[in-house]
């Protein structure tokens, strides 16, 4: 039996569910077979569901790091929690299948992770919150997810997401363009230096988004390389950039600081926590801006940053991210629960 951060005992549910296969990608905005991790979704209560994903190893993305996380990238967890979420909506709470989801905020803690197989079985537990109800149909929902491997909690998610109808978003976002936004697809290799892989805890250039990296006293900042050639960040035409990417983003940030300021280097430490909220579209078409500080909160052997980003001089978003050396005390209860 694992322990919860704040002491009490975890007990692991145990939901029936298959592993076989993943679900119909398109329950879960996924176009690519390598980029789908969910494997069956069952409802456990009015309010609840649990989940089950395979955890690829030597997937060329979430294994593409140059320190701890090329084991087990709490990135992945992440991924695996936002798929569970997506089906869920559409298979159990009647989201229409070509509803738009808008992520509004979410927040994470992550623990050591046990020595399972390859590739290694998940398992979510969901309950979710604060349904928006409108006209009889679900526009919004809080989702608080457990995640669990080799009987283990590896995982605590949280995530606020709304739905909109496609109609009400192609206005939306048209009304912002004055037409149809642009699409991923149609991007130009971007201006300005990319970040070299390392420094930020990669191999491969395609998976490192940061351009123009700049170290002030007390502040490091970034542009952001919207990486569309990148099939597990972009797997599919975005008129956006999606928020994984905007977290990526962050963590890279997050590493590259910490290591600037003395607190370990990208191959020694790993992400153990992270809280972000989104208060605006991040649009292809601008520039944006991040900007890393450093907060004075408890993270054994590391250091919590705060990453703000900017377009057109407006705050887009915001990120706490916990930056730890691996081995040094799991998960970091003070993010807490949205």
């Amino acid at each position: 039996m694992s322990m919860t951060p704040d002491g009490a005992p975890a007990r692991l549910p145990a939901p029936e569910l298959r592993y076989a296969s993943t679900v119909d990608r398109t329950m879960i905005h996924r176009r690519n077979a390598s980029e789908a991790f969910v494997t069956d979704v069952v409802r456990t209560g009015r309010h609840g569901f649990a989940a089950g994903a395979l955890l690829p190893s030597g997937h060329p993305h979430y294994a593409g790091h140059t320190g701890p996380s090329r084991d087990r990238d709490p990135m992945l967890l992440l991924e695996c929690a936002r798929q569970a979420e997506t089906y869920a909506a559409h298979a159990l709470f009647g989201v229409e299948p070509d509803t738009r989801f808008v992520l509004r905020g979410w927040s994470a803690d992550f623990a050591a992770f046990p020595l399972v197989p390859d590739p290694a079985e998940l398992l979510i537990t969901a309950v979710t919150r604060n349904p928006k109800v409108v006209r009889d149909r679900i526009r919004g929902l809080d989702h608080d997810l457990d995640l669990w491997a080799a009987g283990a909690r590896v995982g605590r998610v949280s995530m606020t997401v709304g739905y909109v109808s496609a109609a009400a978003f192609a206005v939306l976002r048209s009304r912002t363009h004055g037409g149809p936004p642009p699409s991923s697809d149609d991007l130009r290799p971007p201006n300005g230096h990319p970040v070299e892989p390392a420094r930020v805890g990669r191999v491969r250039a395609t998976d490192a988004v940061l351009l123009d990296v700049v170290t002030r006293e007390g502040a490091v900042t970034a542009g952001l390389r919207v990486a569309a050639e990148n099939s597990s960040l972009f797997d599919h035409s975005q008129d956006h950039v999606p928020a994984m990417v905007l977290v990526e983003a962050a963590r890279q940030l997050a590493a590259l600081a910490t290591g600037e300021w003395g607190h370990g280097a990208p191959d020694r430490t790993e992400m153990v926590a992270m809280r972000s909220s989104f208060s605006a579209y991040a649009e292809l078409t601008e520039p944006i801006e991040l900007t890393a500080t450093p907060v004075a909160a408890a993270v054994p052997s590391g250091r919590s940053v705060e990453v703000t980003f900017r377009q057109t001089g407006q705050e887009i978003a915001r990120a706490r991210i916990a930056m730890a050396v691996r081995g040094s005390g799991g998960g970091v209860p003070w993010l807490g629960r949205r």
